[in-house]
């Protein structure tokens, strides 16, 4: 009797941790790929602008060098969050 009710407790916690995966594939099959390309490319830009200030802290660029370098990424961050900004304002 024991091992039946752990049986049904692993299947609803099974259930239950594997929610999240079932509605991401759902929302990304309905979703736009230029929106999914630009959220992408959103998110690898703050990496890039936090690895930035990861290399000024560490030593890795001056803060000339950095300076030029921020200023670049977070032009190239403005103009992805513009062009998905458009996007969205288009599906709405």
């Amino acid at each position: 009797m024991i091992v039946v009710w752990f049986l049904i407790l692993l299947v609803f916690v099974g259930t239950f941790v594997s929610m999240p995966f079932w509605r991401g594939r759902a929302a990304s099959s309905t979703e736009d790929p230029e929106i999914a390309a630009l959220e992408a490319a959103r998110e690898s830009k703050y990496r890039e602008i936090r690895d930035a200030e990861m290399d000024r802290e560490s030593g890795k660029l001056s803060e000339e060098d950095f300076a030029e370098l921020d200023a670049e990424l977070r032009r190239e961050a403005v103009d992805i969050l513009d062009r998905l900004e458009a996007l969205k304002g288009k599906e709405s």
